[in-house]
C-alpha cells in the first residue's frame, strides 16, 4: 500500500504490527509511505529510508525479516534504517546482537 505517492522522502515501512498513527506522522511531514509486509524483500532502489514497525511477540521468531534486514545491511547501502520497539530488536538481531525480555 502506498500513501502520498508523490511525497518526499520515500519511506518504506516493514509492517510487523504497525500502528497507523506512525504512518500518519510520516504523512503529516510530506513523506511518501509504502507499507510492506514483514516478509517483503527489501529493495533499496524503492525508498530513501527504511522503517521497521513495532509489533507483538518474540523478535527472535521473525527469521525471514531478520534475514532480509541482514542481507540489506550487508550490501553496504547508505540509506537510513530506523525502527521502534520490536523494530529496534530486529535491527539488533540482524546486526548479530542478541536480545532478551526485560522484567
Amino acid at each position: 500500500m502506498v500513501y502520498n505517492p508523490s511525497g518526499s522522502p520515500r519511506i518504506t515501512v516493514i509492517d510487523c504490527g504497525l500502528k497507523y498513527n506512525q504512518v500518519r506522522c510520516f504523512l503529516s511531514r510530506g513523506a511518501s509511505v509504502q507499507v510492506v509486509p514483514w516478509n517483503h524483500p527489501i529493495d533499496p532502489e524503492t525508498f530513501d529510508g527504511l522503517f521497521i514497525s513495532n509489533g507483538p511477540g518474540d523478535p527472535g521468531l521473525c527469521k525471514e525479516t531478520i534475514s532480509n534486514l541482514r542481507n540489506f545491511m550487508a550490501q553496504g547501502n547508505l540509506k537510513p534504517i530506523f525502527g521502534i520497539c520490536m523494530g529496534h530488536q530486529l535491527l539488533a538481531l540482524a546486526a548479530g546482537c542478541s536480545t532478551y525480555k526485560m522484567k
